[in-house]
């Protein structure tokens, strides 16, 4: 033994077994393995925390919330073209974040409690609430009353004043307001223990929402509107007083120049345009007569009479021509002092001295055209002269008129547009709408939102959960067992003969069967490596035997002395399995003890029968039982050690092997009696269960009653803990393969 068994030097079975190295790492494998084996734990744990969630969620008072929904709207009607009276929201994350706060606001909730009538918000009014434990325990020390004394006696309130602030500060506990993610939608949720009040309330701080933004849009716009009206009031006695400024200075005018601007103004124009006209008539009248003039002067007026247009002096003319054609037609065959050629020179200088007479009569109209037109002209300058120094007179005294005017003008049109601005402002004033709209009304939530029994229920039972798999954590970490046979080997230097894996039977018979029917499954084969490690120890010609026991009882042993008979047994070697458990042993009942001869274990250590007589062959598994017919604490005490010893020697001369099953050693003393009598003592420990100080102890005991050699074999060991070392459980078998 090591020094974790205070230095026990019990004899081991087999050469002195090597430390195994220290392992700090956990292994998370074997840790959900232990928390898998306390599944009920954690299990019961859920269980309760679920029940104990909803015994207390159950007691509490069901909540309502019922939601409304109002959207900013940044669509706008433009019924008139001209700027808006009060321009719409540019809607942005502040102006959202401040219609947030309009919607919690005291004023808007102080609207929405008077809109309900009396009576209707009792279910929320903390003065129906029933007292609760602080308010009776002021109660009960005299304590009682608001508090508010002195602001009683120095500023008293009224009764419905005290209900107003109750239900406001209430209100605003049971009132939440969001925005739905980014979006332009604001959410109104109110929670009551009445789930129609809760819609009611919720609408209602939407309604009047809604309805406050038009009422101050309205009172705005009328507030406009008055002062619109008021100002164009005042701006129409300015242009009245204007105006009348403009005709008074006119009307003084008029009086003064005996005739008005105007009037003057069109003189002048006709004036100038008569001039003009005169000027241009002499320029062409003298023109045309200095040019006759100057051809008379020139060529003479035959000459010049080719320049009138007169019909006289163009007929002239034509007889001229023609009585010339003639003469020049009579020169040809007449000579000059021909009469025919005498009387038609006569006739040509007759035409020459009148056409001459008709050109001089002409020109002389001419001349006195010219002078006509010429008088006509000065005359027209005279008198637009005149004309125009009368203007400039008026001009230079109409500079204060052209004032007055400008005045009168600018004054007319402010009075204009603020007359239009007026009438717009009562056209806008009929077309108002709020900046919000309601998108979504409130509905009589059919189920209470809190509490959430289902939530709180799932919530208590994950805390169970939790607290399950702590405890069991803990209980796989703070094991007083061993997991491992090499937590055994390490703490006490004792080889571990074999790990018995937990097998699934309810019975020693059921156990029997299962080898029989599967003889090479796990457990079958663990047997065998128990009987190969005993082995080793024979000596040709002897026999074997094996003394099985425990620290306390449940540990296995008997589990493991049957099933290594059987496995003997079913080998066909000679097994008798002696049953030493003679306060508690079932064996008898269980294998159905029977023997031919009518003996048993009692009458063989009195001597009363032979082996033959106390045993019974437990069919079909091949091996002998020996054990009594009933309980008998005595026995052992009854019987010498002496005849214990030739008991055993006996049997070993029949048999292999010898399995002696005894009670455990930390409740009973028979079995120390029986250790220095056995070859071999194996001491079954149970995985996870068994203690270290039990093992202990009852290694030192064992010692101490002169025990030869010493094993230890696991029982009901999980196959999953093993499946890393000795690979899946299950049947291995080669057999007809």
């Amino acid at each position: 033994m090591n020094s974790n068994a205070d230095n026990l030097t019990v004899p081991q079975f087999g050469p002195p077994m090597r430390p195994a190295p220290t392992q700090d790492t956990v292994d998370l494998r074997r840790l959900l393995i232990a928390l898998w084996r306390r599944k009920w734990l954690i299990v019961g744990a859920t269980v309760i925390g679920m029940l104990i969630a909803y015994a207390i969620v159950s007691r509490l008072t069901p909540q309502y919330t019922a939601r409304a929904s109002v959207m900013l709207d940044p669509r706008t009607v433009q019924v008139v073209t001209s700027d808006e009276i009060i321009s719409d929201l540019t809607l942005n994350n502040s102006v959202v974040d401040t219609e947030l706060a309009v919607l919690r606001s005291n004023l808007l909730l102080e609207q929405v409690i008077a809109s309900f009538g009396p009576g209707e918000l009792d279910p929320i009014d903390p003065a129906n609430d029933p007292p609760g434990l602080l308010s009776r325990l002021r109660g009960a020390i005299g304590l009682g009353g608001s508090g508010g004394g002195a602001e009683g006696a120095s500023a008293p309130i009224t009764q419905e004043e005290r209900r107003m602030r109750r239900l406001l500060v209430s209100m605003r506990r049971k009132v939440t307001v969001w925005r739905e993610g980014q979006s332009y939608l604001l959410s109104i949720g109110v929670t009551t223990t009445d789930a129609v009040l809760s819609k009611e309330i919720a609408n209602r701080i939407a309604e009047t929402y809604i309805s406050s933004q038009i009422e101050q849009r309205s009172a705005t716009i009328r507030s406009a509107s008055s002062f619109l009206t008021e100002r164009v009031e005042e701006i129409r006695a300015s242009v009245e007083a204007a105006e009348a400024a403009v005709e008074e200075f006119r009307r003084s005018q008029l009086e003064t120049a005996g005739v008005s601007a105007e009037t003057l103004e069109q003189q002048l124009l006709e004036l100038s345009s008569q001039v003009s006209v005169a000027k241009a008539d002499l320029a062409s009248v003298k023109s045309r007569f200095d040019r006759i003039q100057t051809l008379i002067d020139a060529e003479g007026i035959e000459a010049a009479s080719e320049l009138l247009s007169s019909p006289l002096v163009v007929a002239l003319r034509e007889q001229l021509l023609a009585l010339r054609r003639e003469d020049a037609d009579l020169a040809t065959r007449l000579g000059p002092e021909h009469p025919q050629r005498q009387r038609l020179q006569a006739q040509i200088d007759a035409i020459v001295e009148d056409l001459a007479a008709e050109v001089r009569k002409i020109v002389a109209g001419l001349r006195n055209d010219a002078e006509v037109a010429q008088i006509r002209s000065e005359s027209l300058e005279s008198s637009l002269s005149e004309i125009e120094e009368r203007a400039g007179a008026m001009s230079r005294s109409s500079l204060e008129l052209r004032q007055l005017e400008r005045e009168a003008e600018a004054i007319r049109s402010i009075y204009q547009m603020m007359l239009e601005r007026l009438n717009e402002t009562r056209s806008v004033e009929q077309l108002q709408r709020a900046d919000a709209r309601m998108v979504n009304t409130a509905q009589v939530p059919g189920a209470p939102s809190a509490p959430r029994t289902t939530l709180f229920s799932v919530l208590g039972g994950t805390v169970g959960f939790m607290i399950g798999v702590i405890a069991a954590l803990a209980g796989a970490i703070s094991t007083r067992g061993f997991n491992r046979a090499s937590e055994i080997e390490r703490s006490f230097g004792i080889t571990v003969l074999t790990s018995l894996p937990l097998g699934a039977w309810r019975s020693l018979r059921g156990m029997q069967k299962s080898i029989q029917k599967l003889p090479y499954q796990p457990f079958a084969d663990r047997l065998r490596i128990l009987r190969e490690n005993i082995r080793p120890r024979h000596i040709s010609g002897t026999q074997r035997t094996v003394l099985i026991t425990s620290s306390v009882p449940g540990e296995g042993k008997t589990t493991t002395a049957v099933g290594l008979a059987t496995v003997e047994g079913l080998a066909h070697r000679r097994c008798v399995l002696l049953d030493f458990d003679l306060r508690r042993s079932n064996l008898g009942r269980e294998l159905e003890y029977d023997p031919q001869g009518g003996g048993d274990l009692t009458a063989l250590l009195r001597g009363e029968c032979n082996v033959e007589a106390a045993v019974h062959r437990v069919d079909p598994f091949g091996f002998d039982l020996i054990t009594t017919r009933g309980r008998n604490p005595q026995l052992i005490d009854d019987t010498s050690v002496e005849r214990l010893r030739e008991v055993i020697k006996d049997l070993e001369s029949r048999y292999e092997m010898v399995i002696v099953d005894t009670p455990p050693v930390l409740l009973v003393a028979d079995t120390l009696t029986l250790v220095g009598l056995i070859d071999t003592v194996l001491m079954v420990v149970k995985q996870t269960t068994t203690r270290r100080n039990a093992v202990q102890d009852t290694l030192r005991t064992v010692e101490d009653a002169g025990a030869r050699s010493i094993g230890l074999v696991m029982s009901m060991v999980d196959s999953r803990d093993e499946q890393e070392t000795y690979g899946t459980s299950g049947d291995y078998s080669y057999a007809n393969r």
